[in-house]
């Protein structure tokens, strides 16, 4: 059973090291069974590692280790849709649709939603469970 399901912003601070490294750690040693991302997330990490790992071998074998090992991949169902639609309508400042599929796929397994993005702590809590992990470290 899917327990948490982790934002692309998760799955970053762990691979970067970041604040809230640990947290995810922790997450992630209780296995695949019970930590889930988002066939979105899949698209977006992909993106992300291709622009910040410059060595491509090791982008593709971070992507495997996250999207193939850690974790178990959620797919959408018209229901996710329309949780996601559902989310959007209550959350201010605007959810974006990503990050409305994102946290409508942890709604619609009951799982807490692991992120550390501002827009998505605007999701009331009482439709999605969440951990907001600590702020990406400022440039």
């Amino acid at each position: 059973m899917i327990t948490h399901v982790l934002d692309t912003s998760a799955l970053l601070a762990h691979y970067l090291r970041e604040p809230g490294a640990g947290d995810v750690n922790v997450i992630l040693a209780r296995g695949p069974e019970e930590t889930g991302i988002s066939l979105i997330t899949v698209v977006e990490l992909r993106g992300r590692l291709t622009e910040l790992v410059a060595d491509t071998t090791e982008a593709e074998r971070a992507f495997k280790l996250y999207t193939e090992t850690l974790t178990t991949t959620v797919p959408f169902t018209r229901e996710t849709a329309e949780a996601a639609m559902e989310l959007r309508s209550a959350t201010r400042p605007r959810l974006p649709l990503v990050d409305a599929l994102i946290a409508a796929s942890a709604r619609q397994h009951g799982a807490i939603l692991v992120h550390r993005d501002s827009h998505m702590a605007g999701i009331p809590t009482t439709l999605v469970n969440q951990k907001v992990l600590p702020p990406k470290p400022a440039t």
